[in-house]
């Protein structure tokens, strides 16, 4: 866990006070403004730097270091802060889209159960690009967190199923409620972070869940989903290297220098120009 000071710094980056108890409505508050404050991001593997998941290393990066990351990184910094306010709460076994490409997911990801001595348990996740900004009760149910829905239930064995709201992205994730030791998933966070195959390396990704909108941001395309809308989002294409520079520093608040913003914006160029090419051999070959 954090040590005091590092508690402290963690405070002050997500803008909050420390809870006096360790209470589900103190819960809501650091949940709420640690999705607010950092954004989900694989900037890092594009890049080519190494993951890291010891406790100094999430300080120093997410902390300190004005950026987000991906699930491990988030669930690990946001685990690490709760245990040093006095929640009881536990790393659990995860598998995003377990349900539609098998049980191969497990271990994908890293999310967070909550345990409060009435016996209730809450799904606390900041690794979940278009996720919930409020913690979830681990009972079975549909929850209204802001402008979108989620989906908990039992699915037998001592397994759970969370769903994504449909209208943003038709994703579920299965989790268990035993703990698990961070060195567990180790091997596959780094699977993730440097196969050709990955997603995370294939597609360079920021996202921010909102209580009324989420920002997607794949490559060059920019999604905002809005059930307000008649279509329930926007889509733009970036085209201005200084609009993109300005969207990561700005609306997703992460620090970064020029030279990773030059590097960055040439990774989005070429696979937007890649995943183009990719769809027009695919009407082709429909044709």
């Amino acid at each position: 866990m954090f040590d005091s000071s590092q508690l402290a710094v963690y405070l002050k980056r997500v803008g909050i006070r420390a809870p006096r108890r360790p209470t589900l409505h103190a819960l809501r508050r650091i949940h709420r403004a640690h999705v607010a404050a950092m954004p989900y991001e694989n900037l890092d593997i594009q890049l080519g730097r190494t993951i890291r998941l010891d406790t100094d290393a999430l300080f120093a990066k997410l902390v300190e270091g004005g950026r987000g990351g991906y699930c491990y990184e988030h669930n690990g910094t946001l685990a690490h802060a709760l245990e040093a306010m006095g929640f009881d709460v536990r790393r659990v076994l995860g598998g995003v889209a377990r349900e539609t490409e098998g049980d191969g997911n497990w271990w994908n990801h890293m999310p967070l159960v909550v345990r409060f001595p009435n016996g209730d348990k809450y799904l606390a996740d900041a690794g979940i690009g278009t996720g919930f900004r409020d913690p979830l009760p681990i009972r079975n149910g549909s929850y209204r967190v802001g402008l979108f829905n989620f989906g908990i239930w039992s699915i037998g064995d001592g397994e759970w199923r969370c769903s994504i709201d449909p209208r943003v992205a038709n994703l579920t994730f299965d989790f268990t409620l035993e703990r698990r030791e961070v060195a567990e998933f180790e091997p596959k966070c780094t699977e993730l972070a440097t196969s050709p195959e990955s997603p995370f390396v294939k597609t360079l990704t920021v996202q921010n869940p909102g209580e009324t909108d989420m920002w997607v941001l794949r490559a060059r395309t920019l999604t905002v989903y809005d059930p307000k809308l008649p279509e329930g989002k926007t889509v733009r294409i970036i085209v201005d290297p200084a609009d993109f520079a300005a969207l990561l520093r700005g609306r997703f608040n992460l620090t970064l220098d020029e030279a990773e913003i030059q590097a960055l914006w040439a990774k989005a160029v070429e696979q937007h120009e890649r995943k183009l090419a990719e769809d027009a051999a695919a009407r082709q070959a429909s044709v």
